[in-house]
């Protein structure tokens, strides 16, 4: 799992933070190195579901995921050209450890469940 220290929550801290996230989802989960919009990004059986957006990861997740997601603070739906918001996606600041590493975890899950 991911370890921090207090204060790194600046752009370069959180850059640190995900790809230290990519590891391990690499490492010890079914993810792989994939790019979306430009952004480093994780896949799952050939379909993103999380990259890097301005300090804040980006998960695309369940309706139900969603609704909890946005009840962080700082959360919302991604709005990649600004106008019309992508529900499934979630754009997630550093909240602590756990916070993008469930998440992961929660979106990897739902696109596994999408593809047939």
């Amino acid at each position: 799992m991911l370890k921090v220290e207090k204060g790194m929550m600046n752009m370069e801290g959180t850059i640190e933070l995900f790809e230290s996230l990519r590891t391990e989802l690499i490492n010890d989960y079914d993810a792989t190195k994939g790019s979306i919009f430009g952004h480093k990004g994780l896949k799952v059986q050939g379909k993103v579901f999380m990259f890097y957006n301005e300090s804040n990861i980006v998960v695309k997740l369940n309706p139900t995921d969603v609704e909890a997601a946005l009840k962080l603070t700082g959360a919302k739906n991604f709005d990649p050209m600004g106008g019309k918001p992508m529900r499934e996606w979630v754009e997630i600041p550093y909240g602590d450890n756990q916070q993008w590493f469930n998440f992961s975890l929660k979106g990897m899950a739902y696109v596994k469940s999408l593809i047939k």
